[in-house]
């Protein structure tokens, strides 16, 4: 008879024991879903970023492609002359540096995107998998003439342009920004 006593005494403990190991249990699920959700989200922003990447890199094979294909100097434009849609849109920043200038100074994307053109104006199919095309600027930094040990016409008016490029895409979602800048040499003839 003594130990019907002893078990009644310990059936509160046992409740109390699981109880403590059933709020542990679900402390410990609640944290692994945290962590699954967070995961999911960070290798969404992942994918998102690499679309942008790559579509920013598209934007630059495609300008200097269509650099590539120019058989003269293309036509030049201030700076301040810039709008959006001119079909002059290569700046020459060789006398001033009021580009590189503007450049440090912008507020927002928009004044950049004054003097840039989307990545269609370089005869390229439209990207499908983000929010908004591409763009791109150029600007011919430098010219380097020819001399006594490499080009065509020494003493002449020829030698090699650079330009430089920058792109600028968004991804799918319109919330990942890459920017990327090439330099570019043509020697036009």
């Amino acid at each position: 008879m003594m130990n019907n006593g002893l078990a009644g005494q310990q059936g509160g403990a046992t409740l109390i024991v699981a109880l403590i190991l059933m709020l542990i249990m679900g402390l410990m699920a609640s944290t692994s879903m945290k962590t699954n959700v967070l995961q999911s989200r960070m290798a969404a922003n992942m994918q998102d970023e690499s679309i942008a990447f790559e579509a920013a890199e598209t934007g630059l094979t495609y300008s200097e492609q269509w650099l590539g294909d120019q058989d003269s100097t293309p036509d030049l434009v201030e700076y301040s002359d810039l709008q959006t849609g001119l079909s002059d849109f290569v700046v020459d920043s060789r006398t001033s540096s009021q580009f590189k200038a503007q450049l440090l100074n912008l507020t927002t994307v928009g004044q950049w995107e004054k003097g840039t053109q989307p990545l269609t104006a370089f005869n390229a199919d439209p990207l499908s998998s983000v929010s908004e095309q591409p763009r791109v600027s150029i600007e011919l930094t430098e010219f380097i003439p020819d001399d006594k040990t490499q080009g065509y016409s020494y003493g002449g008016t020829t030698g090699i342009s650079l330009f430089r490029h920058l792109s600028r895409s968004t991804g799918k979602s319109g919330e990942s920004e890459v920017i990327l800048q090439s330099e570019y040499g043509k020697r036009f003839r």
